[in-house]
């Protein structure tokens, strides 16, 4: 198992600083969700998904990476400013 990040907007993977891919095969496996979390928060990314990806595609598990995560909306936390 893989664990991936994913922009939920155009489907790409994240490959490395300002680099995304389609292919999921190329994505950077970040191990642990803990990293790809921390890694979310301080590159202050949006609209992202945490996937738990298999050799098949078929069972991967995605994931919004939202408030369930601790991360706000970002446009939730601006109307309430």
């Amino acid at each position: 198992m893989k664990t991936l990040l994913r922009n939920a907007r155009n489907g790409t993977y994240f490959r490395g600083l300002a680099e995304w891919t389609a292919d999921q095969a190329a994505a950077f496996d970040f191990k642990f969700p803990e990293r790809a979390l921390r890694f979310v928060r301080d590159a202050h990314l949006d609209k992202v998904e945490l996937v738990f990806a298999f050799e098949d595609p078929r069972y991967n598990v995605p994931l919004p990476v939202d408030e369930r995560f601790g991360f706000a909306r970002r446009d939730a936390a601006h109307a309430a400013a």
